[in-house]
């Protein structure tokens, strides 16, 4: 199939420049201005192929018997249709219910886990920088791990609870080091460095890595 078809295009009054994005879904998104052809557009885009189709995807669905990683520990995902409720034990999670709702309810148990987990890290981190901080969300985005508003508000993409332990530290400390700095600057890694020693290691884990997690 060629892969211009697969573009989704959205025009923007707003948007002042051709810009490339891949949506939840991991198709690929080309934003547009206004008053910009169509065919200039996609004569744009044809020279990003490369980028296109590096960074596209097909959506995976959590399956029984997977193993997966969940706010740092192990567990097999297991489906029994006569349990109205899910369980959690020391290496299982058991999914109850009709089989056709078993990834959606592996999801939702996810994010109701890690965003517990995530506010008692959150707490932990942001009080070694005496940094206040406002509300906590997760978010479903294809774009970014995280961000940090200017009012102090952190959201986090869900799909990270499924990354090493480090790989969240080093996303809470990236977060939180913007109370205190909202730019890249050098005092910003800095604050970072002083928040987690797994900079290096994350940022490469996420660089090869990164895309998989994507997929759910």
């Amino acid at each position: 199939m060629n892969i211009l078809n697969q573009i989704i295009i959205k025009k923007n009054r707003r948007a002042k420049k051709l810009r490339l994005s891949i949506n939840r879904f991991g198709q690929p998104v080309l934003t547009i201005p206004f008053l910009c052809p169509k065919w200039y557009a996609l004569k744009w885009a044809e020279k990003q192929t490369g980028w296109i189709a590096k960074h596209t995807f097909s959506p995976e669905n959590f399956q029984p018997e997977q193993q997966i990683t969940l706010c740092g520990h192990i567990y097999i995902l297991k489906h029994d249709p006569n349990k109205k409720t899910n369980q959690i034990t020391n290496s299982q999670i058991i999914i109850g219910g009709d089989s056709a709702f078993f990834n959606r309810r592996v999801r939702d148990l996810i994010k109701s886990q890690f965003l517990s987990h995530l506010k008692e890290k959150v707490k932990e981190t942001a009080n070694r920088l005496n940094a206040p901080y406002g509300k906590i969300t997760l978010r479903d985005t294809s774009s970014r791990w995280g961000s940090c508003s200017a009012t102090g508000n952190l959201s986090f993409c869900w799909r990270i609870a499924l990354a090493p332990d480090f790989v969240i530290d080093y996303l809470i400390a990236h977060e939180v080091s913007h109370l205190k700095h909202m730019d890249h600057g050098s005092q910003f890694w800095k604050t970072v460095n002083t928040l987690t020693p797994h900079t290096i290691q994350a940022k490469s884990w996420l660089k090869h890595n990164g895309k998989k997690l994507q997929m759910y």
